[in-house]
């Protein structure tokens, strides 16, 4: 049955586009702490929010990425840190706040601090955060290692010039389960969110509102 036949290649198609991506994602996460460079300058730290809890405490995979974003700072890697991710509760503090106020704890000058918290995927954090990346000639992007790849793709397609990558750690380390289900899903995230970019620059040609059309990047 010729019909079948283009499923079942198909299938197999997607299925090996799939664990190549897998194989990268991880990949990546492992061997890049190897030839991430140790003397950095740049304009602009970006820190990608990882979770938060209802009542605003950042979970370990935020304030990994806060403490590294810090480290880049005093290191001189850049003169300033921006923070983004969105709310956990209705009313309640976005991560992109709370990590701020982490940053501040730790040291770093208010002044030198900026968030957005309206965030809730790596797309929302690239757009809201465009009008503070904007100017960058280079900005370092700091996450996880196995969602770094993704973010890289994600901050060039909205337009940015020179990006250095900073991982806070491989993988999620304190749960090993937890690490591998999000590698898996990582994989995936991958082509969703290009499908989801190509939906919203489509949507541009419509006549749908702004926010709805961001909504589309949810």
């Amino acid at each position: 049955m010729p019909l079948f036949r283009i499923l079942r290649r198909l299938f197999a198609w997607i299925a090996v586009i799939y664990l190549v991506t897998l194989a990268f994602v991880a990949g990546f996460a492992t061997l890049q702490p190897f030839w991430e460079p140790t003397d950095i300058k740049a304009d602009l730290i970006v820190v990608l929010g990882g979770g938060m809890l209802a009542d605003g405490t950042l979970q370990s995979s935020s304030w990994v990425r806060v403490d590294k974003g810090v480290a880049l700072f005093q290191a001189g890697a850049a003169p300033h840190i921006h923070f983004t991710g969105g709310q956990a509760a209705p009313r309640g503090p976005s991560a992109g706040q709370q990590m701020a106020a982490r940053a501040i704890a730790a040291g770093v000058p208010e002044c030198a601090t900026s968030f957005e918290g309206n965030s809730y995927s790596t797309l929302q954090n690239a757009l809201f955060s465009k009008p503070n990346w904007r100017a960058a000639r280079h900005i370092v992007l700091v996450s996880e290692g196995f969602h770094l790849p993704r973010s890289w793709a994600t901050f060039k397609a909205f337009g940015a010039q020179k990006i250095t990558l900073s991982s806070a750690r491989r993988f999620r380390g304190d749960r090993i389960r937890a690490g591998i289900r999000l590698t898996l899903r990582e994989a995936l995230a991958v082509w969703f969110n290009a499908a989801r970019f190509l939906v919203w620059q489509g949507a541009e040609l419509t006549n749908m509102p702004t926010t709805d059309r961001d909504a589309l990047l949810y």
